[in-house]
């Protein structure tokens, strides 16, 4: 990671994502930090002083708090879910940063919808936080990165190799068996206890990892069964994952993951950061083709 936009909204809670970026960056990488205003030119209430002003004194402050890294600020104007993919591409960044809820800052910038609204929008990858979660003082040791099989949910291990870089940072593979059970073509109701026998991951899985192994990433492949974002849940605080790093596709906010709507329960339970990696439209088409054959479309 060379360059990592931070978004802020000047409330204490959006800050707690810079303890992240210390995590996750490897110390020489530049920070923007990047505060949106509404369009409209506004004074501070009973102060006379605009609140423009007030933003670069709230940036500069924070950019003390940084002294490892070259930091730039900005200021923009406009809607936030809008200018921050913006800037993403404008400044070249390659990952934004944010948290997913805060207080109401200086322009309401981190609600949820904006961060779900900036993971549709942006190519560029999104790590996010929940501020209400206690931040563990340790290096990035362990990433875990749930696939579903498919090409289109591998394409996150572009961001995934650019965070772990020669750290020798852990990537543990994951892969849930979701029980697919048959519904009664009388009744329609789906009988309890008679699943519908899948194939097992595990061989293709493994493989995948000693590919990664010989690319020089430290991985290791896992496989589970049941209810996919409770397992990766799970599985994320039983092995001690420092971050969960998934494919998104980016389609209808966090409902049109390349996984379902896994992601979007696991963003919403999360505890621990979340980074969502949207895959590229072309093979978002493609994925797209594959689903209505599957599910016998013209």
């Amino acid at each position: 990671m060379r360059r990592i936009l931070v978004a802020l909204d000047g409330s204490p809670e959006s800050e707690q994502i810079l303890d992240e970026v210390e995590r996750v960056g490897g110390g020489q990488e530049s920070i923007d930090l990047l505060h949106v205003l509404p369009k409209i030119a506004q004074e501070v209430p009973n102060a006379g002083v605009n609140v423009e002003d007030v933003a670069q004194e709230y940036l500069r402050k924070v950019a003390a708090r940084l002294p490892k890294h070259p930091v730039h600020t900005y200021i923009w104007r406009g809607e936030p879910e809008d200018e921050i993919p913006k800037a993403a591409r404008t400044l070249n960044a390659d990952l934004i940063a944010m948290t997913t809820h805060a207080r109401k800052g200086l322009s309401h910038l981190l609600l949820g919808s904006v961060a779900e609204a900036v993971v549709r929008n942006s190519s560029t990858p999104v790590l996010l936080a929940r501020p209400d979660v206690p931040r563990p003082r340790k290096p990035l040791e362990r990433i875990l990165v749930p696939i579903d099989g498919s090409a289109p949910s591998r394409e996150v291990f572009g961001s995934v190799r650019d965070l772990v870089g020669d750290s020798g940072t852990e990537v543990i593979l994951f892969q849930v068996v979701v029980p697919v059970l048959v519904a009664d073509p009388v009744t329609g109701f789906t009988p309890i206890g008679i699943p519908q026998p899948l194939p097992d991951p595990a061989p293709r899985l493994e493989e995948f990892a000693r590919q990664l192994a010989r690319s020089g990433l430290r991985t290791r492949a896992v496989v589970a069964s049941g209810d996919a974002a409770a397992q990766i849940l799970d599985h994320a605080r039983s092995l001690d994952a420092d971050l969960i790093a998934m494919a998104t596709a980016g389609r209808k906010g966090f409902s049109r993951f390349v996984i379902g709507s896994v992601a979007e329960n696991v963003v919403r339970h999360m505890d621990r950061p979340v980074l969502l990696h949207r895959i590229s439209p072309k093979t978002d088409a493609g994925s797209q083709i594959q689903e209505l054959h599957a599910q016998g479309t013209d």
